[in-house]
């Protein structure tokens, strides 16, 4: 639901940055008024808590960090898949779950999903199962310190 109403919120931004409707003073008070309003039932309905929509830019520098990861696994992966004499050794590999946080739980299976070469194939209260293409490239203790770093951000308890 609060996906739904991010979109929303962007897109109506989106219009009123792109038909410059936002110079309107009416409209101008009307946007305002609402953003208000919105935050004053939020608050009231529960509270602002830390959550995807509040941790996004912190979110998006992590996931800049993993770029130099996301380029080495799609290389390795296409060298792998092109050359005939490379001998890979797929295994699973085991991540001990250092937080109890659902949400982290799943967003640090995200980022490591999205590397190529290794995908989150079950989580669950003990851990991660991670599936990975060549075990000599995967170090699972980086697999944990995405996942601290992950639950720190988004402020699960250890």
């Amino acid at each position: 639901m609060l996906h739904a109403a991010a979109m929303l919120a962007g897109l109506f931004a989106l219009g009123l940055l792109l038909t410059q409707a936002w110079a309107s003073q009416d409209r101008a008070l009307l946007v305002f008024g609402a953003a208000l309003a919105s935050t004053g039932a939020a608050m009231w309905l529960g509270g602002i808590r830390k959550n995807a929509f509040s941790t996004t830019p912190q979110f998006v520098v992590l996931i800049a960090s993993r770029a130099g990861d996301a380029v080495r696994g799609a290389l390795s992966t296409t060298r792998a898949a092109l050359a005939a004499d490379v001998t890979l050794k797929p295994a699973l590999v085991s991540v001990h779950a250092e937080t109890t946080g659902s949400f982290s739980k799943a967003a640090a299976a995200d980022l490591i999903s999205a590397v190529p070469g290794s995908v989150v194939v079950e989580t669950d209260s003990d851990g991660m199962l991670v599936h990975v293409m060549n075990e000599e490239a995967i170090d699972s203790a980086a697999f944990a310190a995405l996942q601290r770093r992950t639950a720190a951000l988004l402020g699960a308890s250890p």
